[in-house]
C-alpha cells in the first residue's frame, strides 16, 4: 500500500511540473507570435491604389442591367394587365349583346300574343303566335 501511495504521489508531482512548464512555453510562444504579427502589419500597411474609373464603369453597367430588368418586368406586368382588360371588355360586350337580344325578344313578345295549343292529355304542346291584330 505504501508503494502505491509513493508512485501516485510521484506521478502527481511530475504532472504538475510538466503542466507548469508547458504553460510557460505557451505564454512565451504567444508573445513571440504577437510581435511577429505587428511586424507583418507594418510591412503590409502599404495601401493599394483604387481604380476609380473601373469602379465607375462597373457601377454604370450594373445600373444599366437593373434598369433593363425593371423595364422587362414592367412590360410583363403591362402585358398581363392588357390581357386581363381585354378579357373583361369581351365579357362586358357579350353581356351587352345578350341584353340587347333579350330586350328585342321581350319587345317582340309584348307586341305579339301567343296561343298555346294543348295536347289530348292537357299538357302544353306548341306555342304559336295568334293572328296579328289590325289597327
Amino acid at each position: 500500500m505504501k508503494s502505491l501511495i509513493r508512485v501516485s504521489s510521484i506521478f502527481i508531482v511530475l504532472s504538475i511540473a510538466f503542466a507548469s512548464e508547458t504553460k510557460e512555453e505557451l505564454v512565451s510562444e504567444v508573445q513571440v507570435n504577437n510581435t511577429e504579427a505587428s511586424d507583418q502589419q507594418l510591412i503590409q500597411s502599404d495601401v493599394i491604389p483604387i481604380d476609380i474609373e473601373k469602379m465607375k464603369n462597373v457601377r454604370i453597367k450594373k445600373s444599366i442591367r437593373e434598369k433593363k430588368y425593371a423595364e422587362s418586368v414592367l412590360k410583363k406586368q403591362q402585358a398581363s394587365e392588357k390581357v386581363k382588360q381585354d378579357f373583361v371588355d369581351s365579357h362586358v360586350k357579350k353581356a351587352q349583346e345578350k341584353s340587347v337580344f333579350k330586350k328585342w325578344a321581350s319587345d317582340a313578345r309584348s307586341k305579339l300574343s301567343i296561343i298555346t295549343l294543348k295536347g289530348e292529355n292537357g299538357e302544353k304542346a306548341i306555342k304559336l303566335p295568334s293572328a296579328p291584330e289590325s289597327n
